[in-house]
């Protein structure tokens, strides 16, 4: 933003047509034979009245066009920039769009005059406004004056452009109401308006943001099926006129959201244009939970779900376990395939009702992964050895993503290692054999962008070389915690392999 002062700018403006004339007070440009005279800038625009809508927001909407001026005989360098202000501001706080040397025309969209109107100078959508422009020249020297061009004074009419994102918010989605972490949907190419997303959806309420700023824009369920309804605005009085005041009286506008019934994977395809969406449940996990439970066991253990794959870190002692779906053993469960079925077989039965047998000298700790899509389940029961070093990787760590500088954790027992140090805004997450192709052994967070609560958390080992992760497909599974600006500092961390928990406390 260039700030001129209304007197100034006009005096400047005087001086720079006067410098024109000649000896004889002619008007030839550049006449005198000084050196010291300029060369009137002379702007003109396509038009004063740019269209302004959202059918043609992408479209070229003004085009302005100059002509050089001179330096003056100084040899310094010339940059110009377009001012503009509100119609007889005088340019005492003009919006200013710098575009260096050697530059005598631009081009703009409605879209971005609407920016400027709405973002620089208050217009709300459907008001009009008239706002004059100029070419400012500034010539990098103290001998002489810079240089302004005449004045176009053009009507601009701001509007509610067509969103080029959107984004999913509700109960429904992984983000609940949280508004900085909506999920994104994708543009359907080529079609004017169309946007899909594709992935698990929860019981609960949905709708889509055109922001993640604020509650407005919004599309909700229509009144009809298959239809989306528009909200661009929180409040109205009792006579249905909008209200943007809320300390004056008013009542909520009708905010209808759409209802997922059924935890699943979904697809949607919507068009705002239309005020069309289909939702359709698709193929995906048969199960959203599963517990590792029988007497083997302290009690059931909640396993992490990773698409079809559940991981599970246990102690096992002598006894027996399955699977099922809920901890009180009720639903739908897997079960070894025969009888006396030794653990390092993968195959499993939904109708068996034969549990997997531990015995006193197999008791330990085991990691599980038991992969549940349909005919194609089984099951890998994997004795685990607690790793004797454990590293620190990542952007909040001083070795940043140098894997092979990885910075070691000391050892305090066979389960536990700890640490100290600074940690800055980034990642982190715990490498078991600082394996150079990034495909090794893991603890990682319970969570994407976890970040830590300074009490034991709970943490998800994987092995990426095994045959575990290779049969179940979760490869590619790569969960961090995650240091803020604010919480960057001193830090010790616990972590414990046995139990599967880590303390990342800031001390």
């Amino acid at each position: 933003m260039k700030k001129i002062f209304g007197a100034a700018f006009m005096l400047l403006a005087l001086a720079a047509c006067n410098k024109n004339e000649g000896p004889s007070g002619g008007d030839t440009p550049g006449g005198g034979g000084d050196g010291k005279t300029n060369t009137p800038i002379v702007l003109s625009a396509s038009t004063t009245s740019p269209v302004m809508d959202r059918d043609h927001q992408d479209d070229t909407a003004l085009t302005l066009q100059w002509n050089a001026t001179t330096n003056m005989g100084t040899g310094a360098r010339v940059e110009y920039s377009i001012l503009v202000d509100n119609k007889g501001g005088n340019f005492e706080a003009a919006y200013e769009i710098s575009l260096g040397p050697a530059v005598t025309s631009y081009s703009c969209t409605a879209l971005e005059l609407n920016k400027i109107a709405k973002e620089e100078f208050g217009l709300e959508n459907d008001q009009t406004g008239e706002f004059d422009i100029c070419i400012y020249a500034t010539i990098k020297s103290s001998e002489v004056d810079d240089v302004v061009s005449n004045v176009v004074t053009v009507t601009l009419k701001a509007f509610e452009p067509k969103p080029n994102i959107l984004y999913l918010i509700g109960s429904a989605t992984e983000a609940g109401w949280d508004l900085s972490k909506a999920p994104e949907m994708s543009p359907i190419e080529g079609e004017d308006g169309g946007f899909t997303w594709a992935g698990e959806l929860f019981a609960g309420e949905l709708k889509f943001m055109v922001t993640r700023d604020g509650w407005v824009p919004s599309y909700g369920k229509g009144d009809e099926e298959g239809t989306l309804y528009y909200r661009d605005h929180l409040w109205e009085d009792e006579d249905g006129n909008r209200v943007d005041d809320e300390s004056l009286p008013h009542v909520d506008t009708p905010d209808p959201k759409f209802i997922i019934a059924e935890q699943g994977n979904y697809k949607i395809v919507l068009n705002i244009e239309k005020l069309t969406i289909t939702i359709t449940k698709t193929g995906g996990p048969k199960y959203f939970s599963m517990y590792t439970i029988g007497p083997a066991l302290e009690e059931p253990y909640e396993m992490f779900r990773s698409s079809y794959a559940f991981l599970a870190g246990v102690t096992f002692k002598e006894g027996h376990f399955h699977f099922n779906v809920n901890a009180d053993d009720s639903g739908d469960g897997y079960y070894a395939a025969t009888a006396g079925q030794p653990l390092s077989s993968t195959a499993v039965s939904q109708t068996s009702n034969i549990e997997w047998a531990v015995s006193s000298a197999e008791a330990g700790m085991y990691h599980l992964y038991l992969y549940a899509r349909e005919n194609k389940e089984k099951a890998f029961i994997v004795p685990f050895t607690p790793y004797e070093q454990i590293w620190i990787v990542g952007s909040a760590t001083d070795a940043g993503w140098d894997i092979a500088n990885s910075i070691p954790m000391t050892k305090k027992n066979e389960w536990e290692q700890t640490w100290e140090g600074n940690l800055k805004a980034g990642e982190l997450k715990f490498t078991c054999d600082c394996s150079t192709d990034w495909f090794g052994a893991w603890f990682l967070a319970s969570t994407t962008n976890k970040v830590p609560t300074g009490e034991p958390e709970h943490m998800i080992f994987i092995d990426k070389a095994s045959d575990a992760v290779a049969a179940t497909g979760i490869k590619e599974l790569d969960q961090k915690w995650i240091i803020t600006d604010q919480t960057a500092g001193y830090y010790s961390i616990t972590l414990n392999q046995q139990t599967e928990t880590v303390v990342i406390k800031k001390n």
